[in-house]
């Protein structure tokens, strides 16, 4: 049973027993999917990680880790379509998900949608007000936005945090 196949994969960190699994459940097994796409993933192979990732993900749309990893592989690729929507749908299982805000706001930095890039990451902070690095990248964003009153309260806040 595919089960089993999975089970075994896990133990012996064997990727071809995922293979196995996929193969007799007919590709309805969603965990061995997920796990060819995050061995696909550490091999740098993200076009591959991708389409597994996709398949399980069509089994099963409520794996914001999955999404999420998804989306840092598209952006991997320089697509930030794609990455943008991936991270989206993260956000729609989780809203509190901070690195998916925070990647959404660099995709959108790399396709020059600045503004955007801000709001994003005021929704990372809503989710974690001491993320520096967070903080770092809203004042950049606010500056390049030309919203200086945002960087000044951006700048306040790291420097008077407690």
């Amino acid at each position: 049973d595919y089960n089993m196949l999975v089970l075994m994969g896990e133990m012996r960190g064997d990727h071809t027993y995922f293979e196995k699994a996929d193969e007799v459940s007919k590709g309805k097994c969603s965990k061995a999917l997920r796990m060819l796409g995050r061995h696909h993933f550490y091999k740098n192979e993200f076009e591959k990680s991708i389409e597994y990732y996709g398949r399980a993900l069509k089994i099963n749309k409520l794996y914001p880790d999955i999404w999420f990893a998804k989306g840092c592989a598209h952006m991997r690729m320089e697509d930030y379509k794609n990455a943008i929507f991936s991270f989206s749908q993260v956000i729609s299982i989780d809203m509190r998900h901070v690195e998916a805000w925070a990647n959404i706001a660099s995709c959108y930095i790399v396709t020059k949608k600045f503004f955007e890039a801000v709001t994003c990451c005021e929704q990372a902070l809503k989710c974690n007000r001491r993320a520096w690095k967070i903080w770092a990248n809203y004042i950049i964003f606010a500056i390049d936005t030309l919203q200086f009153y945002k960087a000044v309260h951006g700048i306040n806040t790291l420097l008077y945090y407690d």
